[in-house]
């Protein structure tokens, strides 16, 4: 029940918080069969409530049993679907021992061929690349095969890639591989169970290698970004859906990470000297890479729309301040950790905004008038036209920015550039 309710929610507040997202090959997640769905785990929980959302099929997780200490919050983990897994550090050895139960929960999820979510590398940390892969998805799989009646389980890996997890409006990039059979190791668990889960959990580790963007070394990681804007404005997606069945963002975005992996230390210097030059001059000047390849000239002819729409969007944007600059102050001085500071400022401003309108609601019940509910419902209508503003009158900005550079300063950046370009566009092609 209360699924289904958060489902709708949930959904509206991704399409605010997300420009785009890319859901690829969701055709391969097999249908009335049990399923384990096994994703890289870049963010605490945005992850799990983008594939909730858009896939078809209800979904059920696997989460951290600290979550579950708090008996309100756990009432309210287990009616979204949620099933906790404990640590050692979570509850000691006794907190270990009730894993066999949660594990028999699993069990029985698969048994009644539902899709059950694991956040195969069981640790969230923020970076473009794969942590180890936990075993507990291949003992879940094997175990519930060797306990019930099931032929078999389908484990899933799915890639979800960010262009950047902590920044609002930006793009999310997800790919269901090819299903793996668990049926394939049976026989070896029941013969000995420790190899076989080994061997699983390795297959999982290259399948979900394939679906995520991967950046070997953390020194490497401005070099490729620096590459991948440029990448981006090379390749511009035109954002007419929101959800769109496509990877080849991400298949580009992946080529260019391996690509530059496989680099020599010395030509990674010296493209990083080059890149790192052209991106500090931009910001420098405050312009974007788009800005100066000349994309947003349609944008730069709309200083009239610009100008018009100004002061009724400021006015509209008056009723969004107290949950915005709530939110934002409490992902600011509340939250420590890259992971955590996108998905509480999604979840922040949902359940700000529902409460926000909600005392909108209550305001218009004690004056009995129904100006407050109009006010309300003209300002949460209103949202994704200041978005849209917003967006469009920052890259008008930028354009004019860029118009304004001495000819000699956009002449050097631009044969910059061109050198650059000529390194990297191997990379995608």
């Amino acid at each position: 029940m209360l699924y289904a309710a958060v489902r709708p929610l949930a959904t509206i507040g991704l399409k605010y918080y997300f420009r785009r997202i890319d859901l690829a090959n969701a055709d391969r997640i097999p249908e009335n069969a049990a399923v384990i769905i096994a994703a890289n785990h870049p963010t605490t929980f945005i992850e799990p409530c983008i594939l909730a959302c858009f896939l078809e099929t209800p979904l059920h997780f696997m989460a951290r049993g600290d979550f579950f200490k708090n008996s309100i919050a756990a009432k309210l983990l287990r009616g979204v679907h949620i099933i906790p897994v404990f640590r050692l550090r979570d509850g000691g050895f006794s907190g270990l021992k009730n894993n066999y139960e949660s594990f028999g929960k699993a069990f029985q999820v698969l048994a009644q061929k539902k899709t059950l979510m694991i956040l195969a590398e069981g640790r969230c940390i923020h970076e473009k690349r794969l942590r180890p892969i936990r075993k507990g998805t291949a003992r879940i799989a094997l175990g519930a095969l060797d306990t019930t009646e099931l032929d078999e389980v389908y484990i899933v890996p799915v890639g979800v890639n960010f262009t950047y997890a902590d920044r609002l409006r930006s793009d999310v990039m997800i790919n269901c591989g090819e299903p793996i059979k668990a049926s394939v190791y049976l026989k070896d668990y029941q013969e000995n169970a420790t190899p076989a889960i080994n061997e699983l959990t390795e297959e999982l580790r290259q399948r979900l290698s394939d679906e995520v963007v991967i950046i070997d070394k953390i020194e490497d990681e401005p070099l490729v970004e620096n590459v991948l804007r440029l990448y981006r404005t090379e390749h511009p997606q035109v954002v007419d859906k929101f959800l769109r069945p496509t990877q080849e963002q991400l298949r580009g975005e992946k080529r260019i990470s391996t690509a530059i992996n496989a680099l020599s230390d010395n030509e990674k210097q010296l493209l990083a000297r080059d890149t790192h030059d052209y991106f500090s001059r931009l910001e420098r000047m405050q312009i974007d890479d788009a800005a100066l390849r000349g994309h947003y000239r349609k944008e730069q002819k709309q200083t009239g729309r610009i100008l018009l729409g100004l002061l009724p969007t400021l006015l509209l944007f008056i009723w969004h301040l107290p949950p915005v600059l709530l939110v934002q102050w409490l992902a600011g001085t509340k939250i420590k950790t890259v992971e955590f500071s996108g998905p509480v400022r999604w979840a922040g401003l949902m359940v700000v905004y529902l409460i926000y309108i909600l005392l909108w609601v209550i305001a218009a019940l004690i004056a009995g008038s129904w100006w407050p509910v109009a006010i309300a419902g003209l300002g949460f209508l209103s949202a994704s036209w200041i978005i849209k503003f917003t967006e469009r009158t920052q890259r008008w900005l930028l354009a004019w920015r860029a118009k304004r550079q001495t000819d000699h300063e956009r002449s050097y950046l631009k044969k910059l550039r061109a050198g650059i370009i000529e390194q990297v566009s191997v990379f995608w092609e």
